[in-house]
């Protein structure tokens, strides 16, 4: 085994002596090997333990190779499988064949030669489940999506995975532009390298630098010993810089240097570190304006603008807002264990909204819902969001009169609970489930946002 794994094999025959040159042949190679006498013996086997491979004979006692073939498409991890047989015909092959057979090999055979077939189904086993495994990865920020305006960068994101090409990914914020980041990385070549992600606007600007490139030991103060930056780190895989419109300029100059030869020093050294890195990026700002302005530099603009790929609004695809309520109550409902059900009303009127702050919005909105329910409830029996205005005397006076007949020594807890909780998840809502906004709005730290977030089941 090249990569010092062992891979795991059934060999299935009622041939004692095959199952057992087989069995050596194949052990001194390094796979680890089990043998089954028949069809029906080797799905319970399979059922039972892990293979990449199953070579098996046709005619056996009891079951058949071809039925058992047949029915190990019901297996979902189903191993790769070699068909042989001593009786060779056209129906048998085309049988095989037909029901995901590997190969197709005719006894006697060479040893070397199953060997050599064996290998390449193997390694065909080991690419399917990589492929599986990419999937599972993207899935866990899955994009959701089947409007036209969608399935145009679908194809696009096809079309740019495989290359090394920079990309540009514009669109407003709460759109997903770092799911497509992923994406992109996931479905390239690089997907076994990391995917490492910058925010530059959540740096301060005299950080970015160092973040970026690394620093080495008393470069400045606090800097205690080397450190690798997030090139270095992306070495081989993919390097995602959001929000790259906020970088400062001169820094700017810095990173298309880095573009142009994948090269760079670290903070306080001038030596050059060369690296293998993809570079995306991502903005809500519109670049073009920023370089009419002089606060964004036109040569790392064109270098930037390699494949630009625009995430088009959430209003602009409502066909798209149904899919993803549907998703994302999945998700909430599994997680917390709900049952609210997504009646037609809601989604009526949730494709009346503009959603300013776009998936991410409709995204926090569903999750309060979800979360705010306390039983199987449609919308028409939602709770509802609206917090008493100070102009509808009728509305405060009917939430104190409640208040007045809760528990003594809880009143004022109760009253700050009913309003807290609403007016926290308006003004998240309002913000698009930016944090440091709402805090600002509220007048509250960051940190205490999160607390109250917490409190009461808002976090996201």
């Amino acid at each position: 085994m090249t990569d010092g794994k062992r891979h795991r094999m059934l060999i299935v025959d009622n041939d004692q002596a095959i199952c057992w040159v087989l069995k050596q042949a194949f052990t001194d190679e390094g796979y680890l090997v089990d043998v089954a006498p028949d069809g029906q013996r080797a799905l319970d086997m399979i059922e039972q333990n892990a293979y990449d491979l199953v070579i098996m004979d046709v005619m056996m006692p009891v079951m058949d190779g071809i039925t058992a073939l047949e029915r190990m498409k019901n297996i979902s991890d189903r191993p790769e499988v070699i068909i042989m047989t001593a009786h060779s015909s056209m129906e048998n092959t085309v049988e095989a064949m037909k029901h995901g057979a590997f190969d197709y090999i005719v006894k006697p055979f060479d040893i070397d030669e199953i060997i050599s077939l064996a290998g390449r189904a193997v390694e065909r086993y080991r690419t399917r489940e990589k492929k599986k495994a990419d999937i599972t990865s993207l899935n866990r920020d899955k994009i959701i999506g089947e409007s036209p305006r969608m399935h145009e960068i679908y194809k696009l994101l096809g079309r740019i995975a495989s290359t090394d090409s920079t990309v540009l990914i514009t669109g407003e914020t709460g759109t997903g532009k770092d799911l497509f980041a992923r994406a992109i990385h996931y479905h390239s070549s690089r997907r076994d390298g990391p995917f490492v992600v910058v925010n530059c606007a959540s740096i301060p600007g005299e950080l970015l630098e160092s973040e970026l490139f690394g620093s080495v030991k008393g470069a400045f103060t606090g800097a205690v010993s080397d450190r690798k930056g997030k090139c270095e780190l992306a070495d081989d895989g993919t390097l995602f810089l959001d929000e790259i419109g906020t970088m400062r300029i001169d820094l700017q100059a810095k990173l298309l240097i880095f573009l142009q030869r994948n090269e760079f020093e670290r903070v306080g050294s001038s030596e050059t570190i060369s690296v293998d890195v993809r570079v995306i990026t991502a903005t809500n700002a519109n670049l073009k304006e920023l370089t009419a302005q002089d606060r964004f530099r036109k040569d790392l603009y064109y270098r930037l603008m390699v494949v630009p790929m625009h995430i088009p609004p959430l209003r602009e695809r409502k066909t798209d807002i149904e899919p993803l309520v549907r998703y994302f109550v999945d998700r909430y409902n599994a997680r917390y264990n709900r049952r609210f059900r997504v009646s037609q009303e809601l989604l009526n009127d949730l494709k009346e909204r503009d959603w300013p702050g776009n998936v991410r919005e409709l995204e926090n909105y569903m999750h309060r819902l979800v979360v705010l329910q306390s039983g199987d409830f449609g919308f028409e029996e939602s709770v509802s969001f609206d917090v008493p205005r100070e102009e509808d005397p009728e509305n405060i006076t009917a939430l104190v009169v409640k208040l007045l007949d809760g528990k003594p020594g809880t009143m004022l807890d109760a009253a700050r609970e009913t309003v807290e909780k609403p007016l926290i998840a308006a003004v998240m809502t309002k913000t698009g489930g930016n944090q440091s906004e709402a805090a600002k709005t509220l007048g509250v730290s960051r940190n205490t946002l999160r607390k109250m977030l917490d409190r009461y089941g808002l976090s996201t």
